[in-house]
């Protein structure tokens, strides 16, 4: 009896012993997997110390160095896990850092996984309701493919605030972008960057464009966002309809070239004015307030 007994009690310390080997040794899940590159991927923009000038620039490119390695990552993930939930915010995360990079390239490396990932997103995830963010993001930035996908949101997603979102971010891109090209004209250090981190074809591109037509679209998408999404809310505070209205008041009344507004006013002696009192002369107009 004793024997027996001895011997299931061997039987079951071993059972234990090969299920906690099992445990140890099970496979990361997708979840796992994403969070250990996220938190590495977050860990990468702490210095843990004060730099210099020089240290601060070597920094910079360590950082998007490993950034971009852990991009490339973040799309594997997804691509050996495309059905997982978890797909859709590895790729949100590899393209989340393209509008910062800074320059010169040859700094940083070329970011090799973005295009990727807003491929797979378009192909497979165009109707997820976790667009909207990454659409606010990229209107910020130059690249073509950002304005591909951004109208490819806005035409396919079915979930109104990604839409929105879509809508006032390709405004945004249009307007900001063809900023970015005036200014070009004027700066060959501005060109010669601009090639570097988005091609020359591309630049070339831009510079063709009917410019009227460019700023007509841009006028028409923000007023699209007024009427269709006027009411839905933007993260950062307030509404599509209020800041697509800002961004048309900036169009149409504070461009370059365009004439500014009758300001009136008083001056520092308490004495009324209106800038129209100064036409023809050369004014300069400092706007400054008190927090």
């Amino acid at each position: 009896m004793q024997r027996i007994v001895g011997g299931i009690l061997v039987l079951l310390l071993a059972l234990l012993v090969g299920a906690e080997c099992e445990g140890q040794n099970k496979p990361a899940t997708p979840a796992e997997q994403y969070k250990a590159i996220l938190k590495e991927y977050q860990a990468a923009s702490s210095s843990g110390r004060a730099l210099s000038d020089e240290e601060r620039r070597k920094f910079v490119g360590r950082v998007y160095r490993l950034r971009n390695k852990l991009a490339l990552q973040f799309v594997e993930l997804a691509e050996k896990y495309p059905k997982d939930p978890i797909a859709v915010d590895a790729l949100l995360q590899a393209v989340w850092q393209v509008n910062s990079i800074p320059w010169p390239v040859e700094l940083v490396s070329r970011d090799n996984a973005w295009l990727r990932a807003f491929a797979i997103l378009q192909r497979d995830h165009i109707r997820s309701d976790k667009l909207g963010p990454v659409c606010q993001r990229i209107s910020f930035g130059f690249c073509k493919e950002y304005e591909t996908f951004l109208r490819t949101v806005l035409a396919k997603s079915p979930h109104k605030r990604v839409q929105a979102l879509a809508c006032l971010g390709l405004a945004h891109f249009l307007s900001n972008r063809l900023q970015r090209v005036d200014l070009v004209k004027a700066q060959p250090a501005l060109a010669k960057e601009f090639e570097d981190l988005f091609g020359k074809a591309y630049l070339e591109e831009l510079q063709r464009q009917d410019r009227a037509r460019a700023i007509k679209e841009a006028e028409a998408l923000f007023e699209q966002a007024v009427a269709s999404y006027g009411d839905v809310k933007i993260p950062e505070g307030g509404t599509v309809g209020a800041k697509a209205k800002a961004e048309l008041f900036e169009i149409r009344h504070l461009s370059i070239g365009k004439e500014a507004l009758d300001i009136e006013g008083q001056d520092q002696d308490g004495k009324r004015f209106k800038l129209s009192d100064y036409r023809g002369k050369v004014v300069l107009l400092d706007f400054w307030s008190e927090g």
